[in-house]
């Protein structure tokens, strides 16, 4: 993590007016207890607030009576503030990091697995167990909506019981409307509702490419065959499933495929901050530096150097939430600057595709 700077004398004036007015990250150590940490667009300005006495009562909070040193570090983007403010809550803070943020996980389309009769749910919780994470979703009602229609597009069951089939068992309405194998009226074999999971589960895995690719085949194959009803019926199929399509986030994807970098102007001259996001988890950052004009010809060789050979981490679930929270929160905020190239596995990164937007957000 990037050294903070500390500031002597703070309780001096002269010393305050030093600190550049410039956004960044500040922490501040208090006789007892976790330290004080927060982010600013201007730090000169909220070091003077929160460290010299004022004129007659105030309602601002003070920290001059309770402080023992004061640190800061300059940021070139709010992305940047928010990782490094993030990270430096987690050093200083880890029993409420969350809460002090006001961190809120985002929410995921999960796909259980390890059931013998698999199915799908919304949660906002990342775990190690054999399942299948989609998302990230900015709000849960956006992941529910999502869902529900992608379940409309199979015939994987949308019970939540633990199911013991049974001809005796009286079903349910989805399985009247034939939008389910019915596994618990033992209509269907395990083998036949183990195929329609792993169609549902490759639809998300490949993003919808595997049910789109499915039905343009067969509607091609029933139309070279005369089978016209049979070829408008996928063809249909193929339309429901684009409109669903587009329902899902702007970053959603499969977890494990969820791979790209966050390029942001860097407080430093002639520099870019690179942000790597390795499966759902954001890496430490790395600078793009150049000389001259930047360009695409010029940025990418030093991404390139940048990017090879380095091994990636894979973070804990809840740390991963907290990341791509952070990314969510970025990137549909009315604040974002910079840009996200996202990408299958960072260890074939699209340098072309980040060279030419390193070049745009040099130049912007």
């Amino acid at each position: 993590m990037p050294e903070f700077i500390e500031i002597q004398n703070w309780h001096d004036e002269s010393s305050l007016t030093a600190v550049p007015a410039a956004q960044g990250v500040f922490r501040v150590d208090l006789h007892g207890g976790p330290p004080y940490l927060g982010r600013t667009a201007d730090l000169r300005r909220r070091m003077r607030r929160l460290l010299l006495a004022g004129q007659g009562p105030s309602r601002r909070l003070t920290l001059r009576e309770v402080a023992r040193a004061a640190h800061f570090r300059t940021t070139g983007s709010r992305f940047e503030s928010d990782f490094l403010l993030y990270r430096s809550a987690k050093l200083y803070r880890p029993q409420d990091c969350r809460d002090y943020l006001k961190l809120r996980p985002p929410a995921f389309v999960k796909v259980l697995m390890a059931n013998r009769f698999p199915r799908a749910c919304v949660t906002r919780r990342l775990t190690r167990s054999r399942a299948l994470f989609y998302g990230p979703f900015p709000k849960r009602n956006s992941a529910d909506h999502f869902l529900n229609a992608c379940l409309d597009l199979f015939q994987v069951r949308r019970c939540r019981e633990n199911l013991t089939p049974s001809p005796d068992h009286p079903g349910c309405i989805w399985g009247e409307m034939d939008l389910c194998l019915r596994p618990c009226q033992a209509a269907c074999d395990d083998a036949e509702y183990a195929e329609e999971t792993r169609r549902f589960a490759d639809f998300f895995a490949t993003d919808g490419a595997s049910l789109l690719r499915e039905a343009e085949e067969e509607r091609d194959r029933a139309s070279a065959s005369m089978e016209f009803e049979r070829a408008a019926r996928y063809h249909r199929l193929l339309s429901k499933t684009k409109a669903v399509l587009r329902l899902r986030g702007a970053l959603s994807r499969e977890i494990g495929t969820l791979s790209g970098a966050v390029l942001q102007r860097s407080a430093e001259p002639h520099s870019l901050h690179l942000t790597p996001l390795h499966k759902g988890s954001l890496q430490n950052p790395l600078r793009v530096r150049w000389e001259g004009e930047p360009t695409a010809a010029t940025l990418g060789p030093a991404i390139r150097g940048l990017l090879a050979g380095r091994a990636w981490s894979e973070g804990a679930p809840q740390e991963k939430e907290d990341h791509l929270a952070l990314l969510l929160r970025w990137h549909g905020s009315s604040f974002r600057t910079g840009e996200f190239v996202s990408c299958d596995q960072l260890a074939a990164p699209p340098l072309r595709r980040l060279a030419a937007a390193a070049a745009r957000v040099a130049t912007s």
